[in-house]
């Protein structure tokens, strides 16, 4: 992911059944099975980086995570933990920017 000055991101837990793959693009049963277990591991925390998407309308479309996506629905999930990009209302700029212990 990448951000825009512009933009912020946003992250939720989301109704696992609001998500699509954006790609169905073949994918390697070892990667989802690492996935798997990592996701096993963590228990019902979520793993960062997230998973990432956009919205189309009510539907998340998975971008990238979908070995993650997979495995929470082998699992059983209800819920998954996601992230996205958003345009920022108003553009902040700074012109000036005081860091504690930074040269002058």
């Amino acid at each position: 992911m990448s951000v825009q000055p512009h933009q912020k991101v946003e992250t939720r837990w989301i109704d696992i059944n609001c998500c699509i793959l954006g790609s169905h693009a073949r994918m390697s049963p070892e990667a989802v099975e690492k996935k798997y277990r990592t996701l096993l591991q963590n228990g019902e925390a979520a793993t960062w980086p997230p998973i990432v998407g956009h919205w189309e309308g009510n539907t998340f479309i998975v971008d990238d995570g979908r070995h993650e996506f997979v495995a929470s629905l082998m699992l059983g999930r209800t819920k998954t933990f996601v992230a996205w990009l958003v345009d920022q209302a108003e553009k902040v700029l700074c012109t000036e920017m005081t860091v504690a212990g930074a040269p002058a």
